[in-house]
């Protein structure tokens, strides 16, 4: 259970960028891409990055599926 909520959390925060990333191109027309946008685009990354930590300290949490 808690694998596929990793899994889900993971998938969808590293959406988050992607589409910030093509939302800004769409509104500025291609062009004027300025370092903004990219500071924009890079901050947005960082709930994927809690992800990965979250999922690595918890990494040693045993499944209730796991029992001995």
């Amino acid at each position: 259970m808690i694998k596929r909520l990793f899994w889900l959390i993971q998938i969808l925060s590293i959406i988050f960028p992607i589409m910030i990333f093509i939302g800004y191109i769409v509104m500025a027309e291609g062009d004027q891409f300025t370092s903004a946008h990219y500071m924009m685009t890079g901050l947005s990354a960082i709930p994927f990055v809690i992800v990965q930590l979250l999922k690595f300290l918890m990494s040693d949490v045993r499944d209730e599926s796991d029992t001995d």
